[in-house]
C-alpha cells in the first residue's frame, strides 16, 4: 500500500530529525557548563547530557526504521513487509528500537570518554570538571573565544599546564580562576584582585618545563 509505506517511512523519517534536532539544542546549551541552560534544556546529570541521548535514541530509531521497516497487516490479506526490510528476516520490526538502545548507549560512553582525555600537559584522567574552582596562571594569552594556556597546580600539589578558553582577552601573566570547561578546554575568568585564591596558589605556581 503505498500510502501506509509513505506514512511509515514518514514517522521514521521525523524520528531522526527530531533526534538530530534534540543533539544540536543539548551541545549548544551546555557549551557553559551550570548553567540554567546547560541543566534544564541539555539536562545535564554529571558528564552526560540526557537530551543528547534521547536525541540519539531517535536518531537511532529513525535510520533503523528507515533500513527495516516493520511489517504492516494488510486488510484482509497476510502481513506484507514494506521496504527494504526483508533482507533482514525477523530483524525488521526489532531493528529501529535496537539500533536506538545502541546509539543511545554510544551518546553516553562518548561523551564519557571525551571529558576523560588527557588535557595537555600530562593532567590525569579524571574528566576536566574537577578542576572548576581552581586557581591558576596565563602562560600563553587567551584572546576572548579563543584558546591559550595555563599552569597550576593538581589535587597533590604537581604543577601541570592545560589549553583554556575565555569569554574575555586575558594577557599572560594574569591569575585566573577556572570557572567551567567549553569545547575539551577549561574556562577560566580572571581573579579580582582583592580575592584570595582558593584552590592552588597560583602566584606560586611555576611553568612546567617543555
Amino acid at each position: 500500500m503505498p500510502g501506509l509505506e509513505f506514512l511509515t517511512e514518514s514517522k521514521f523519517a521525523l524520528a531522526a530529525t527530531v533526534g538530530l534536532a534534540l543533539i544540536i539544542l543539548a551541545r549548544w546549551a551546555s557549551r557553559v557548563r551550570d548553567t540554567k541552560r546547560d541543566t534544564w534544556l541539555a539536562l545535564r546529570v554529571g558528564d552526560v547530557l540526557l537530551t543528547e541521548v534521547v536525541g540519539a535514541f531517535f536518531v537511532g530509531y529513525g535510520l533503523g526504521g528507515l533500513v527495516a521497516q516493520p511489517d504492516v497487516i494488510g486488510p484482509g490479506g497476510p502481513p506484507t513487509r514494506i521496504g527494504v526490510g526483508g533482507r533482514f528476516g525477523g530483524l525488521g520490526p526489532s531493528l529501529p528500537v535496537a539500533m536506538g538502545t545502541v546509539a543511545a548507549a554510544v551518546a553516553i560512553l562518548t561523551r564519557l570518554d571525551l571529558n576523560n582525555l588527557l588535557l595537555r600537559g600530562g593532567t590525569p584522567r579524571n574528566g576536566m570538571s574537577m578542576y572548576v574552582g581552581y586557581d591558576a596562571r596565563v602562560i600563553a594569552k587567551i584572546q576572548a573565544g579563543g584558546y591559550g594556556q595555563i599552569a597550576m597546580k593538581d589535587a597533590m600539589g604537581y604543577p601541570l599546564s592545560a589549553g583554556a578558553t575565555a569569554e574575555s582577552d586575558i594577557p599572560e601573566g594574569t591569575a585566573v580562576r577556572v570557572i567551567g570547561t567549553k569545547d575539551l578546554k577549561l574556562l577560566v575568568a580572571p581573579i579580582p584582585a582583592a580575592t584570595e585564591p582558593s584552590k592552588s596558589t597560583a602566584e606560586t605556581v611555576e611553568q612546567p618545563s617543555t
